[in-house]
């Protein structure tokens, strides 16, 4: 059988990004800034630009977002999810570790409001309260306690 253009799903949008967690096995969320998502927690993460490899992608928007330069260590997975307008994204996103010792210094554009650390416990009060932007960001931080959990054993 040949699968033609009835199984074909366009995704409009593309974007990428990077899950930190430190020691304590706490995740680096940013908070948006701007529109519908003002005040919503996320991963750091932003859309491809044109002829962009998605690892540069998750690199930059990074460093736009949190002021850290990052080195990626494990590709974690690619989420599929919907905007409002109905448009199908692409989230594609690695844990990474920040390059060196650096402080994080976010630039905070128009784009994020701040950024912080938030432990399991933490972010799940964040997300019963509707303060975490997509479901995505849940299974992200899930997805890569679990790796980093089969890493260190």
């Amino acid at each position: 059988m040949q699968y033609d253009e009835k199984y074909h799903i366009p995704v409009n949008a593309r974007a990428a990004g990077v899950v930190l967690i430190d020691e304590q096995s706490r995740i680096l969320l940013v908070q948006e800034k701007l529109s519908s998502k003002s005040g919503l927690w996320h991963i750091p993460s932003g859309s491809v630009e044109p002829g962009e490899p998605l690892e540069q992608t998750a690199k930059r928007e990074t460093k736009e977002e949190t002021g850290l330069d990052v080195s990626l260590v494990v590709y974690l997975n690619t989420n599929f999810g919907r905007f409002d307008d109905g448009d199908f994204v692409a989230r594609h996103v690695w844990i990474a570790r920040p390059v060196g010792d650096q402080p994080m210094a976010p630039k905070l554009s128009e784009e994020i409001e701040t950024c912080r650390y938030f432990s399991k416990q933490e972010f799940e009060v964040l997300y019963t309260q509707g303060k975490i932007r997509m479901y995505h960001t849940k299974l992200i931080f899930e997805d890569a306690l679990a790796l980093l959990k089969t890493q260190a054993t």
